[in-house]
């Protein structure tokens, strides 16, 4: 067959030469622009899916998406430490109006019962519904286990979750107070969390202090304030603060950890925003943190209530402050009689 012959055969069968090095058929050019379509079309979508995607995760435009309020989501729980004991039922009737959180060790239980016969006495202040709350984590010992399963029975008054319970774990002790009183005592008025080694007079703080005569405050933190406080760069130290984990060279206003007092209202609030928090260990200057970043101001007292040293013991001037740092529970057992009786004579 010629050279024309062949040729000629070619094009009968679409066959269509460019050059001499890339020989095309036309079927083949065909295929390969409906591939190409096909991608197009592929990259559409995906852009599209994409753009959806991100619309999920991005800010809504407040003008065009109903508003829906923080509080009616689920109070997000801890999802690494479960509860051991969670007394969800505490708060079922009205709801107190001062609720205490005391950090306290499992092994403490001595220490609690000599809580409950002194300050922590829930019916101390007529009229006004106390409610206690000891705050545990997990002990190693099955014994002290055993002896806390028997405590929470009889007073009901321990909430435990499974995280070891050491000082380098108290944010997460007082993170679980919050979330507690979060779903389980919303409504309360007012919270204090107050360390197990301290003297408190919850009739200083209730009748002259937050008058329950009056509304509950909204947005209501106050304590011993602590402002300029400087991380401790020292490695020795117990209060070490490295620079890869707190780079500021002041921490923001806090309350000192031995006690402060807040409205019931920021319970959740500052649970909400510790969710976004990397833990830090000093538990009162991560609260601290949580609140600066809510934008709630640190109530300075009316006087000097709230003490962070041990001072001697004076009945007539503890009558007029609400707590003071340093006191053994054996020490309150002794005192406390003369104290209450105090209660009367010095404020004639």
């Amino acid at each position: 067959m010629s050279l024309a012959e062949q040729e000629n055969k070619k094009k009968l069968h679409g066959v269509k030469y460019t050059n001499a090095s890339h020989r095309w058929s036309y079927p083949r050019k065909k295929l390969l622009k409906f591939i190409i379509f096909l991608i197009f079309i592929a990259i559409l979508g995906y852009k599209s899916n994409h753009s959806k995607k991100k619309d999920v995760f991005s800010t809504p435009d407040p003008s065009r998406v109903p508003q829906k309020n923080i509080s009616e989501e689920p109070i997000p729980l801890n999802p690494l430490y479960s509860y051991i004991i969670e007394e969800g039922r505490k708060c079922v009737k009205d709801p107190p109006f001062l609720l205490l959180l005391i950090p306290s060790a499992p092994q403490d239980g001595l220490n609690r019962s000599n809580l409950r016969g002194t300050w922590a006495i829930e019916t101390l202040v007529r009229g006004v519904r106390i409610t206690r709350l000891f705050l545990l984590g997990r002990s190693s010992s099955q014994e002290i286990q055993a002896d806390v399963n028997l405590e929470s029975h009889t007073f009901h008054d321990i909430i435990q979750q499974d995280f070891i319970d050491c000082y380098q774990n108290l944010t997460l002790k007082t993170l679980m107070g919050l979330e507690w009183v979060s779903r389980f005592c919303p409504k309360v008025s007012y919270v204090m969390k107050i360390d197990s080694d301290m003297f408190f007079n919850p009739w200083f703080l209730v009748e002259k202090v937050l008058q329950p005569s009056t509304p509950a405050k909204k947005n209501f933190y106050t304590g011993l304030v602590v402002t300029g406080a400087i991380p401790n760069r020292q490695e020795s130290s117990k209060w070490y603060m490295p620079l890869s984990q707190y780079s500021k060279e002041v921490y923001p206003p806090y309350c000192s950890g031995t006690g402060y007092l807040f409205s019931g209202d920021l319970s959740e609030k500052i649970y909400r925003q510790a969710q976004g928090l990397p833990m830090f260990p000093f538990e009162d200057v991560f609260i601290g943190m949580c609140l600066e970043n809510i934008g709630v101001q640190i109530s300075k007292p009316g006087g000097d209530w709230f003490i962070g040293e041990k001072i001697s013991y004076d009945k007539c001037h503890f009558v007029n402050i609400v707590t003071v740092h340093h006191f053994r529970t054996d020490e309150l057992l002794e005192l406390w009689p003369d104290f209450t009786s105090a209660l009367e004579t010095c404020r004639k």
